[in-house]
């Protein structure tokens, strides 16, 4: 391999990503200023000013143990490979932490890449119990369609594009599971034709079995009903998790929500996550926390820009904290850590996708 077009390839990189930061980072301060003329300021300072310590530290904990609840659930999902449970719960935190802080969604293919590195699982098998592990989080919103005719929700256009978007990700996700336990190869030719216009070289060779082999874990994983419903047992605490994280996040600027707002309300905030996010999630989650919260469920503008004000800079810092000690935990370095994805992709380009 060339030295020289490496180090130009590893630039190149490192421009584009700085220039989505800077793109993310100016769309943002769009966004903050359209939150700011949407809400009385004066209002939302006297929120925060009354902020709750306590009841801010239990948000907090809320906050992060349903993240660990979530790295349980991948943990199961591995089987029949065996990870430890600190060694599952740093690196989801450690992917979490990706995901919020770049303008890329890499965490996922961080989650794998680290566990090849701690563990010496494959990519394309620990991959499988990745992508059923972001499903199970889309599970709410079937369950949210369900109960809308009982609690009368009335969604804006917005809400409605992203929970049919979900919806139509999930049919997808099941008519391709059908016709990989129908027409294996079939649903290999689907899913490796497009990755091979992405790799060139020795690498394009390897796509197929890698393809192959992540289908296989992803099929086997279906097959092993038990471990499903207990990741469906996990999935329910963390939702119960989160919808107490945003009802004490409520109060702690001294308002108080009905718990079936915060479920239903927080369920279509989590759902946003699946949109393309801006570096740090700047300003999108209070426009879409206005949207959800003050557009569905007439919660006044004043308590929820206070209270997504509030959790925001919170959850900012303790995913900052988390993600960097867990780094630290395993040797690594943010850097470090994405120069392992970038040594993933330069051998990839250069005839290096994994299999058994």
């Amino acid at each position: 391999m060339d030295v020289a077009t490496t180090a130009r390839g590893r630039a190149a990189r490192v421009g584009a990503l700085t220039l989505r930061v800077g793109i993310g980072l100016s769309v943002g301060a769009l966004l903050i200023a359209t939150f700011l003329r949407l809400v009385n300021v004066g209002a939302v300072y006297q929120h925060l000013a009354h902020l709750d310590l306590g009841i801010a530290v239990l948000c907090g904990v809320t906050f992060l143990a349903a993240y660990v609840v979530r790295a349980m659930r991948w943990r199961f999902l591995l089987t029949p490979s065996q990870v430890s449970i600190r060694r599952a719960a740093a690196i989801y935190q450690i992917a979490v932490f990706l995901n919020w802080l770049l303008p890329i969604r890499g965490g996922e293919l961080a989650m794998s890449l680290l566990l090849r590195r701690s563990n010496r699982i494959p990519v394309n098998e620990s991959l499988a119990a990745v992508s059923m592990d972001k499903s199970m989080d889309l599970l709410p919103a079937a369950g949210l369609l369900v109960l809308m005719p009982f609690v009368g929700l009335r969604l804006s256009r917005p809400l409605w594009l992203v929970l049919v978007g979900v919806m139509a990700s999930v049919c997808l996700g099941v008519g391709f599971l059908a016709v990989a336990a129908r027409w294996r190869d079939t649903a290999v030719g689907l899913l490796a034709r497009p990755l091979e216009t992405l790799v060139r070289g020795g690498a394009r060779d390897r796509v197929r079995p890698f393809v192959s082999g992540f289908i296989d874990t992803l099929m086997s994983l279906i097959r092993r009903p038990r471990i499903l419903l207990i990741a469906a047992a996990f999935t329910v605490l963390a939702l119960g998790l989160d919808a107490l994280f945003c009802l004490l996040a409520f109060k702690a600027i001294g308002v108080n929500v009905s718990l079936l707002v915060v479920l239903c309300g927080y369920t279509l905030f989590n759902l946003s996550f699946i949109l393309p996010s801006l570096p740090g999630q700047v300003g999108s989650n209070e426009l879409i926390g206005l949207l959800i919260f003050s557009g569905v469920f007439r919660v006044s503008r004043a308590a929820v820009g206070a209270m997504f004000l509030f959790s925001h800079l919170w959850t900012g810092i303790l995913m900052t904290c988390s993600g960097l000690a867990c780094l630290s935990g395993m040797s690594l370095s943010l850097g470090s850590t994405l120069r392992l994805a970038q040594d993933d992709e330069d051998r990839q380009e250069h005839g290096g996708l994994e299999t058994r």
